[in-house]
């Protein structure tokens, strides 16, 4: 084993010693800078119970950090939000078209088959956008 050794000149074994702590170094800062999927943080509060973070509501259909406009989403829209099938996004379209447009994302519980549960589920993703029209402007 030695042998092998003493064929490496100096230099190019402080380049493979280099190299190696440059390979562990970064193995280390990637394990070490994103905390692994599925881990959950718990605090424990003054009463000595333990409090969870709230749980992350998932909507799978939806790009991270995409809104839609309940007044302009088409149904194929509205069905890639939770909660919301074929029938609720057709109901809201319907609602839509019978009253006019969503004045604020809490109208939305006025459809049929949507309630509290539906709206805090939904609400991270829509927003509403009232046309100019409407608002009185130009």
């Amino acid at each position: 084993m030695k042998a092998i050794f003493k064929k490496i000149s100096p230099l190019e074994g402080t380049v493979l010693i280099l190299t190696l702590l440059f390979v562990l170094g970064t193995l280390l800062w990637f394990r070490v800078s994103r905390p692994a999927e599925g881990l959950t943080f718990v605090e424990t509060g003054e009463t000595g119970r333990t409090v969870s973070a709230p749980e992350q509501r998932s909507a799978p259909g939806m790009l991270e950090g995409e809104v839609l406009d309940l007044n302009t989403a088409s149904q194929a829209d509205l069905t890639r939000l939770p909660g919301i099938g074929e029938k609720k996004a057709a109901a809201i379209l319907a609602w839509r078209e019978e009253h006019g447009p969503f004045q604020v994302v809490e109208d939305v519980m006025s459809v049929d088959g949507i309630g509290e549960k539906i709206l805090a589920d939904i609400r991270p993703y829509v927003t509403v956008v009232i046309p100019a029209a409407e608002e009185g402007g130009t």
